[in-house]
């Protein structure tokens, strides 16, 4: 087998949108005009596919603007493999296969999430300040506290009622054990060919991290599953999607995030950076804009920055304003926020 060479990635921080599939000219033209000029997008399944994928990034690249990392809940996420079920293989395969095609595109990184249903949300339209729309998760919810069947809690649909009558998702309690062997499993498999084709596996923790989930225990909830999560393969195409929400809802668990930041990126296994904020820790917290909430989202830019991380840093789940906004009233508000801490940040180095 011969092994790819990493990919080339600028030096510094780049910032980077998420863009629909279809994406419309306007939106590329309105990140072009903000300095957004990187970009990750989640394919459906029916798009996940070289010539779909190929026309996708020729488009972006024409509107001055790289297509980063790509991926499709149906292979970052498949149940089978992280539930040990059985088709599992045929699914690793599929994933082996999706890393053949974005090697093909250009594309050299792709994200994966130990979560068969997805994010969690106790409400996804939590009024925040000035009536902005945005996630709350409240673990006593979750735990079955007023749970109603006409209301979304996951990304991923899933059977309301007999979640709301058993607790479970799928049937059953899953153990961490199981689930660090099916990851095992999983890697061990995966790796090989991220290594062929020059495709880089980035890890994004549970959210919520915590114990479990619906009768499903949590992969990535601290500090040290990160540091076991990679010892299982030692591997350049196996590192994280470093989430700042995640680890200021569980700062207790996941412990300093700026000792965390130093380490991951000297050991080169930060990929992208998911940065946003919230108000408290867990067991409850609310999705904040970027510019309240209690992370110190400066100084968490500033240790980035230090550390000399090179690679994108995203925009992630800021709260939608009024409609009067506009359709990118959000976008703006928060890159032009990120935009003026970096700038602050570089200034203070």
């Amino acid at each position: 087998m011969n092994r790819a060479k990493l990919p080339d990635i600028a030096p510094g921080i780049s910032l980077c949108a998420q863009v629909d599939p279809d994406v419309s000219d306007d939106f590329l033209t309105f990140l072009n005009q903000i300095g957004v000029h990187y970009a990750y997008a989640w394919l459906k399944r029916e798009q996940y596919n070289y010539d779909f994928l190929s026309k996708l990034k020729e488009r972006l690249n024409k509107n001055n603007i790289a297509l980063y990392n790509v991926g499709s809940v149906h292979v970052a996420k498949s149940r089978k493999i992280i539930l040990g079920l059985d088709g599992r293989d045929e699914d690793i395969q599929t994933f082996n296969e999706a890393l053949a095609m974005l090697s093909r595109v250009g594309i050299h990184t792709t994200t994966i999430t130990w979560e068969p249903d997805g994010v969690w949300a106790s409400d996804w339209e939590y009024e925040t300040r000035g009536g902005a729309i945005t996630r709350k998760c409240n673990m006593s919810v979750l735990s079955g506290e007023g749970l109603t069947e006409n209301k979304r809690y996951t990304q991923v649909p899933i059977d309301n009622g007999a979640f709301i009558r058993t607790g479970f998702t799928h049937g059953r309690f899953y153990t961490r054990d199981e689930m660090w062997e099916n990851y095992e499993y999983f890697i061990k498999r995966a790796i090989p060919a991220a290594e062929e084709y020059g495709v880089r596996i980035a890890l994004h923790p549970n959210d919520p991290p915590v114990e479990s989930v619906a009768g499903v225990s949590c992969l990535i909830r601290n500090f040290d599953d990160y540091r076991r999560a990679f010892s299982v393969v030692e591997s350049d195409f196996l590192g994280m999607e470093f989430c700042c929400g995640c680890w200021l809802e569980a700062a207790d668990a996941f412990g300093d995030v700026y000792a965390a930041i130093d380490e991951f990126v000297r050991r080169k296994k930060i990929y992208l950076v998911h940065y946003r904020n919230v108000d408290t820790t867990l067991p409850s917290f609310v999705e904040t804009f970027v510019d309240e909430g209690y992370g110190d989202m400066l100084g968490i830019m500033r240790a980035f920055l230090r550390s000399g991380y090179s690679g994108t840093l995203v925009m992630d789940h800021s709260p939608m304003m009024v409609e009067a906004a506009g359709r990118y009233g959000e976008a703006g508000f928060a890159y032009g926020y990120i935009k003026a801490m970096l700038k602050c940040a570089e200034v203070s180095q």
